[in-house]
C-alpha cells in the first residue's frame, strides 16, 4: 500500500537527517542479542556528513556498558503528527573526543552534567548506521487519512506512503 523508494548518497543523508531533524528522540537499544533489549530515551545532537549519529551519554550508564561489550545498537523514531518512522540499524563507539563535545555542547546538556564539558562521567555515542529504513507518506498528514478512510470505504486500498532504505 506504499511506494518503495530507496536513497543512496546525498539524498539519502538529507533524508536522514530531515526525519531526525523533525523528531530527534529516539529509542535507543542496546543489548541487542538479549530479549529484551535494554531501551532508553536519547537525543541525536547531530547527524555528520557520514551520516552517523551523536549522542550525550553517561560513562556510568547502562547502555555504555552495554556497548563496549557488543556495539550493536537499534534506534527507533518516529513522528507521529507527520507519520514519518525510521529504524536505525548500526554500530556504536564510545568518545571522549573534546573537540566533538565542544562541537556539540549546549547548556542543556549541563542538566546531565553539572561539572560541564569536563565532567569525567560525559562521554559521547557515534552511531555509525548500516541498515536504516524510513516510512512517510506522500502527500502530508491529512491527505494520508482521507486516502485511508476512502480505503476502508470502498476496500480498495490506497497508496498512502513511501518506505525504504537509506544508505548515505
Amino acid at each position: 500500500m506504499g511506494t518503495t523508494q530507496n536513497l543512496v548518497a546525498n539524498e539519502a543523508l538529507e533524508k536522514l537527517r530531515e526525519l531526525v531533524d523533525e523528531s530527534p528522540t529516539c529509542m535507543f537499544a542496546s543489548n541487542i542479542a538479549q530479549v529484551p533489549p535494554h531501551l532508553c530515551p536519547m537525543q541525536v545532537q547531530d547527524v555528520d556528513v557520514e551520516g552517523c549519529l551523536w549522542f550525550f551519554s553517561g560513562a556510568d550508564s547502562i547502555h555504555n556498558a552495554q556497548i563496549l561489550v557488543d556495539s550493536r545498537v537499534q534506534l527507533i523514531f518516529c513522528n507521529n503528527s507527520k507519520h514519518e518512522y525510521l529504524a536505525v540499524y548500526g554500530r556504536a563507539e564510545i568518545t571522549t573526543d573534546i573537540h566533538k563535545v565542544d562541537e556539540l555542547w549546549t547548556n542543556m546538556v549541563k542538566t546531565w552534567f553539572p561539572q560541564g564539558k569536563d565532567d569525567p562521567n560525559l562521554t559521547l555515542i557515534c552511531v555509525c548506521p548500516e541498515k536504516v529504513h524510513y516510512w512517510d507518506v506522500k502527500d502530508g498528514k491529512l491527505v494520508a487519512m482521507a486516502k485511508i478512510l476512502l480505503g476502508a470505504v470502498t476496500g480498495h486500498p490506497k497508496d498512502i506512503g513511501i518506505e525504504g532504505d537509506l544508505n548515505p
